[in-house]
């Protein structure tokens, strides 16, 4: 039997006392769950500490962080006073899973599922997070945004959980956030809390330690825009991914909407919308606002990594800029597409075996996402092959609006960044040029000859046969291009796969940005599957190795640690017509790989605050994961 356990601590004000990411320890528990050597996504068997509550009965099963629901031991049964509050019967882990398992397909479409796997996670957090990486490639398009679009009613079969229709049923239960309301998760902050925000921040947040705050103003959601008060939704959902992916205890995580308004005028007339009523702040009042956050979070949780989600374009870059020199921090939308995008065009090149520097790289749609790859190409140009700025901007050609970006375009049309790619108005004489639209794609490709071709630009079937025809005719250039369209969902993506690898002959080296069937290769007849440049393969890892070094600050060079790691897991590397990045489902493996790389890199840099005698390994990155198993729990006394 566990024993009653006084404790001269006081636990009035958290139900849970609080560890390190993973809090091992090398006492083995008698007591700790059989089941938690058994788990095959746990890759490294631990002992645990137990956890300590003074929580009873019903308060103790309304605890998601501490239900085991049916899985509650006699013994616990008997010290917590749950008999007579659950069935006779003890389950264990694996059996609920089955349940869950079971629940789930009975629901039949993706909305019903989200709603489902949303109340579990709201019960019971271990099962929740157990039971989606025993189930990830079910799960994950539910649980995660990854695409953006609307459904689509015909399926393939091999995607029967396609992101785009779940991303569909995540935007609407965030459009309709305060229609479905039930309750409160994470921290909403508005310029009410100016001068109360340390103290809202700290007291309502149990327990108090903080490893990753993930923070959004709702302006810029993928697909839907300005949501206000809903994209808490969007962080929420963030934050499962960094404990499915890198095993970060999700009790560290803050999740926080800053509802500085919304210029959605829907939610404005909604009587039942449940945020601050009136016009977006901007200038002086909205900049406050932030730096008081950013302030906040640096002097009370000086070691947590800050993650910007879907931030409006004409906040992120300079909300970015401003704080990446005094804390960790990073904008997924404009770093993690490039990183992931970036890992991508390594593995090719080295399928190619040509250098990087060598690339000649074309960006068809040059809004916020294809200026984030450039960058983060550009950067990688620099730090990984000694290139000068002026030498990487031009392995660029770039397209947007006007066309071709060259000095001939007026400056009026260029938006800020874009100037660095700008090539020279004498380099395209003779060039075919219409006064509307400017040098178009197709021209590009044949003059320029690019062996990398990058679509962001929203736009279906730009790729067309005669432009794939022309690269298909580079081949003296380049054997294998490089083809990437990237817009989402697939209804808005530059090209389709098996079109690509039909006009290419088999040859071309495809990633996408959103999920396709599987392509019979032209030169085996083999099926493949095609690359998926999706962020969540960058970010856990990312996020773990700078919380397990304590990095002061993330750099270019330690997101190119990442970079390069993830690279370096690519099937591609062993069949050149497997796919350019590792498969979702080796998420935890691929975090551990990148975590170790990036944590080592920060203290190469003399940024790591721990473990400066050494490097990291790969075993000890295991060791700090937190891993969704059920702990021993012991009572304590509340006064």
């Amino acid at each position: 039997m566990i024993p009653l356990r006084r404790s001269c601590r006081s636990f009035t004000s958290s139900a849970v006392r609080s560890y390190a990411i993973a809090e091992p320890t090398t006492t083995t528990s008698s007591s700790a769950n059989p089941t938690t050597r058994s788990e095959k996504h746990i890759e490294h068997p631990k002992n645990y500490k137990p956890l300590y509550t003074h929580l009873r009965g019903r308060a103790l099963l309304n605890e998601p962080s501490l239900n085991k629901g049916a899985a509650f031991p006699k013994e616990e049964r008997d010290v917590f006073g749950l008999n007579g509050l659950l069935p006779a019967q003890v389950h264990d882990l694996d059996m609920q899973c089955q349940r869950a398992y079971g629940q789930l397909t009975a629901r039949t479409n993706p909305l019903s599922k989200y709603t489902f796997l949303t109340s579990l996670r709201e019960q019971n957090q271990v099962l929740f997070y157990n039971f989606v990486l025993k189930h990830l490639n079910e799960c994950l398009p539910v649980i995660y945004t990854p695409t953006v679009g609307e459904a689509s009613s015909r399926m393939h079969p091999e995607l029967r959980s396609h992101p785009d229709q779940s991303r569909h049923c995540a935007l609407q239960a965030i459009q309709k956030y305060s229609t479905i309301w039930r309750r409160s998760e994470g921290l909403f902050i508005t310029e009410e809390h100016f001068d109360r925000m340390r103290e809202i921040m700290i007291t309502n947040r149990l327990p108090k330690h903080v490893d990753l705050v993930v923070v959004t103003d709702s302006e810029g959601i993928l697909g839907i825009g300005d949501q206000g008060v809903g994209g808490v939704l969007i962080t929420v959902g963030k934050g499962n991914i960094y404990t499915l992916g890198a095993g970060i205890n999700p009790a560290r995580i803050l999740n926080v909407v800053l509802d500085v308004g919304t210029n959605n005028q829907d939610l404005l007339n909604d009587p039942l919308y449940l945020g601050v009523k009136s016009p977006r702040l901007t200038g002086e009042r909205y900049d406050r606002i932030v730096d008081k956050f950013c302030n906040v979070v640096r002097e009370s949780y000086p070691d947590a990594f800050l993650h910007f989600e879907d931030f409006g374009t004409r906040n992120a870059g300079r909300i970015l800029q401003k704080y990446r020199p005094v804390q960790s921090c990073f904008n997924d939308d404009m770093q993690g597409t490039a990183a992931v995008v970036l890992a991508a065009l390594m593995s090719a090149s080295k399928v190619n075996a040509t250098a990087l520097k060598d690339q000649r790289i074309c960006v068809f749609g040059f809004g916020t996402a294809g200026l984030g790859i450039a960058d983060g190409i550009r950067n990688a140009l620099m730090i990984e092959e000694g290139l000068s700025p002026e030498e990487a901007n031009k392995r660029f050609w770039v397209l947007d609006r006007p066309g071709l970006l060259t000095t001939g375009v007026p400056k009026e049309r260029i938006r800020s960044g874009q100037e660095h790619y700008l090539r020279d108005e004498s380099e395209v004489e003779g060039w075919a040029k219409d006064e509307q639209t400017g040098i178009s794609l197709l021209e590009v490709v044949k003059q320029a000859k690019p062996t990398v071709l990058i679509g962001c630009s929203g736009m279906p079937n730009a790729f067309t046969e005669e432009v794939r025809l022309t690269v298909r005719e580079m081949s003296k250039n380049c054997d294998r291009p490089c083809i990437f369209p990237l817009s989402n969902p697939t209804s808005l993506a530059e090209a389709n796969p098996s079109d690509l690898n039909e006009w290419s002959n088999g040859c071309a080296l495809i990633a996408t940005g959103s999920p396709f069937p599987l392509i019979k290769n032209i030169t085996d007849g083999k099926k493949y599957k095609t690359a998926e440049s999706n962020n969540a393969l960058v970010y856990p890892g990312l996020a773990l190795g700078v919380i397990m070094s304590k990095a002061s600050a993330l750099t270019d060079s330690m997101i190119t640690a990442d970079v390069r790691a993830l690279a370096e897991l690519a099937p591609a590397l062993n069949n050149p017509n497997e796919s350019l990045l590792p498969p979702l489902k080796d998420l935890r493996s691929v975090s551990v790989k990148i975590a170790t790389a990036v944590a080592n890199q920060a203290r190469a840099e003399g940024l790591a605050k721990t473990h400066t005698d050494c490097d990291w390994t790969e075993e000890e990155c295991r060791l700090k994961q937190w891993d969704p198993i059920y702990r021993p729990l012991e009572l304590v006394d509340s006064a």
